[in-house]
């Protein structure tokens, strides 16, 4: 479902979070509390309905098509009237999860009654669209420039639907994109046979062919080579829900989320750079005990001030310990000072 907001732009995800606050409560109020207001786990089995929303696009799952029409539809549509809002027609549908639906670029569907979450088809096409827009726009550009242009594109995609099923898509779109540089490559040289423009614009990096990169000079002098990014460059990583129970301003949950903020500098090249150079900082060694940190004892990451006190997420507050000595720290509540000051960071 969708509501219809007059205002665009970067104000209306407000408006819609402003506006639109209280309608899970009112379903959950109806088909799953209690006069007392805590939740009948028998009366939210009975209906299923549960609400999911991001801005003002939202889905709500229900037991029957019957229960959402007649029932949950109306509640909702009660709910905006009172606020001079309304569901967009065009962008309402109830369907079976077996049918599955398209929200916020993926298709959520069940197969054989396994649920799949992928980029959606219109996704997809809307994404080689662009791709094929930006490439028409620069049929006179460097093959440098065009790479420069369309790696943040792709990489963006990519990462957007890393954690989804998303694997046959990423090969689809990079045949796709394949087919249309070498359509632009062709036409640039019209009078050129194939074998010439696989060599001009196509290269063999490792055991990949067909690789669409070439040679520029950096800026010490030194031959640099630029290369297209794939999508499938990008690994599938399954997102991790975050504990519905986490408070970031709760002493308890600090070692959980110095957790997750660890795993997730390791899921990108920035991060894991961040964490190289917490490691040269410290001379590779932990501020706790003061022996080395390998691969072999592991890390955690530390605040030193923690985020329950206001501690930022930046380098200049975070150290690496050792497993052990990262629960001693939080056990014993105790202080720990860097080894040896922040450089360049």
């Amino acid at each position: 479902m969708k509501v219809i907001f007059c205002v665009r732009g970067v104000v209306s995800p407000t408006l819609a979070n402003l506006t639109l606050d209280g309608l899970e409560a009112t379903l959950q109020k109806k088909y799953a509390a209690t006069r007392t207001g805590t939740v009948n786990s028998n009366v939210a089995a009975k209906h299923q309905v549960n609400m999911v929303r991001y801005a003002d696009d939202f889905i709500i799952t229900g037991k029957s098509k019957e229960l959402l029409e007649n029932e949950v539809k109306p509640l909702v549509e009660g709910f905006l009237a009172e606020r001079g809002l309304t569901l967009s027609p065009e962008k309402t549908k109830i369907a079976h999860i077996d049918e599955g639906f398209d929200f916020l670029g993926w298709n959520v569907r069940k197969y054989g009654g396994k649920l799949m979450i992928k980029p959606s088809k219109k996704n997809v096409k809307a994404f080689l669209g662009n791709i094929r827009e930006t490439v028409r726009e620069n049929r006179q550009a460097t093959q440098e420039s065009l790479i420069r242009l369309l790696n943040p594109k792709i990489m963006g995609w990519a990462n957007y639907h890393k954690s989804a099923v998303a694997k046959a898509a990423f090969a689809k779109v990079d045949h796709e994109i394949w087919k249309t540089l070498w359509q632009w490559a062709k036409r640039r040289h019209p009078n050129k046979n194939g074998p010439w423009i696989k060599k001009r614009y196509f290269q063999t990096i490792g055991n990949r062919n067909w690789v669409f990169a070439t040679k520029v000079t950096a800026q010490d002098g030194k031959p640099k080579q630029v290369r297209l990014v794939l999508a499938t460059d990008t690994k599938i990583r399954r997102h991790v829900k975050i504990k519905g129970e986490a408070n970031p301003f709760d002493p308890k949950m600090e070692p959980y989320f110095e957790g997750r903020l660890g795993w997730k500098m390791m899921d990108n090249l920035k991060g894991r750079n961040r964490l190289r150079n917490l490691w040269w900082n410290q001379e590779g060694n932990c501020p706790n005990c003061d022996q080395k940190i390998t691969n072999e004892t592991g890390w955690n990451i530390h605040h030193i001030l923690p985020k329950s006190e206001g501690g930022k997420g930046n380098v200049g507050n975070l150290v690496l310990v050792h497993p052990n000595c990262h629960r001693q720290i939080h056990c014993r509540k105790a202080d720990v000072v860097p080894l040896a000051p922040a450089r360049g960071l």
